[in-house]
């Protein structure tokens, strides 16, 4: 991400102090060893006390964010329960989600623990927007006041409450809303391509999406038809590929790839407007369209061209978050078997394609 300036905008940052450590040991174990317990010394020596200067604020100039965060989703839990592990940090005043894309201010991040507490230290002074998610809801969440941080000041902001984006009562849904596309179908890698390194004791089995070329796999899993997903039946851990990318079509080509998840509905609403929330945990140069029960259907959606976080081709497993709330009107929809058609249309680029963190149908409010 660039950043950009207005005409005679002043602007500076800290970067460092930065540390090289060169040590030295009998065996590389002791060598590793020894580096993460250095690491350890430094994390808890930050910030320092020796930098002189003045754009580097020491500890006592510094000033403390502390509170507890809440999450209330009526259709989940009948009262709020606890932010477990949320992710809590503080940045350059903005909007919902916006500091994903902040660079030019100062960041501080924590997580909270599992009765939602969360303590934010040594933030330099500043006014900060604070913003969280909650591991288990969709949703970017912000707190409505900005937060002034003082010199050797604490503030407590108190209990937060965070309700995430919700109309009505889930039919189904497949993922986990976590902000990644980890839990989903990461394939074997290309026994050409295979990288030992994340195979060993220290890389558990949930970094195999580093594994280099895995997009690639889709066009040999799926070489002439798509992925169909049946809802109740299908696996995600198992069924849903984890990314939605393009498909070879031979002489250097590529074609776009139209996925499907297939439901039934015992009722239907006619009148009502269903919800369909669609959370990407990643897009590159890509265009989502939604249809529904009719393949060749005008889109009932489209997220327009996306993305730039190359998380596809840099085997990373998320990139930038977004969220989609698609209406889905009753009339769409039919008693029986429905089809969610996604497509990923856009393929002049490789590596087009987005990753899903999560999907969910929501049932009009009403319905119960």
């Amino acid at each position: 991400m660039n950043t950009t300036y207005s005409s005679k905008e002043p602007w500076k940052k800290v970067f460092g102090p930065v540390l090289v450590y060169l040590n030295s040991a009998p065996t590389p174990d002791l060598l590793w060893t020894d580096a993460k317990r250095q690491m350890a010394t430094e994390v808890e020596s930050w910030p320092y006390d020796f930098v002189k200067s003045v754009d580097y604020p020491l500890h006592h100039q510094r000033g403390t964010v502390k509170g507890q965060f809440f999450v209330m989703d009526s259709h989940k839990n009948k009262t709020k329960i606890f932010g477990e592990f949320a992710f809590v940090g503080l940045a350059l005043p903005g909007k919902a989600g916006s500091w994903q894309t902040e660079n030019k201010g100062y960041q501080f991040w924590t997580g909270a623990d599992k009765m939602g507490m969360f303590t934010l230290a040594n933030v330099r002074p500043g006014n900060y927007s604070l913003y969280a998610s909650v591991p288990g809801f969709i949703g970017d969440y912000i707190y409505e006041h900005v937060v002034t941080i003082t010199p050797g000041k604490e503030i407590n902001v108190g209990p937060i409450v965070y309700e995430p984006p919700r109309n009505g009562p889930t039919l189904w849904e497949i993922g986990v809303p976590d902000r990644t596309a980890a839990e989903f179908y990461i394939p074997d890698p290309n026994p050409t391509l295979f990288t030992k390194l994340y195979l060993n004791h220290s890389n558990p089995p949930q970094h195999r999406f580093r594994q280099y070329g895995l997009w690639d796999r889709y066009s040999v899993l799926y070489p002439r038809n798509d992925l169909i997903y049946h809802t109740g039946v299908s696996d995600y851990k198992k069924d849903w590929f984890y990314a939605q990318v393009i498909r070879k079509a031979g002489n250097g080509t590529h074609q776009a790839t139209t996925w499907q998840i297939v439901f039934n509905l015992k009722a239907v609403t006619q009148t009502g407007n269903y919800t369909l929330r669609v959370a990407l945990a990643a897009a590159t140069a890509a265009d989502l369209l939604v249809r529904v029960n009719e393949a060749n259907s005008e889109p009932i959606f489209t997220t327009g061209l996306i993305g730039r976080d190359n998380a596809i081709a840099r085997h990373g497993i998320h990139g930038l978050y977004k969220l989609y709330s698609i209406d889905v009107h009753g009339k769409l929809l039919r008693v029986g078997n429905n089809t969610i058609f996604l497509t990923q249309d856009r393929c002049a680029n490789l590596f087009s394609g987005v990753m899903y963190d999560y999907l969910r149908l929501e049932a009009p409010s009403e319905v119960r």
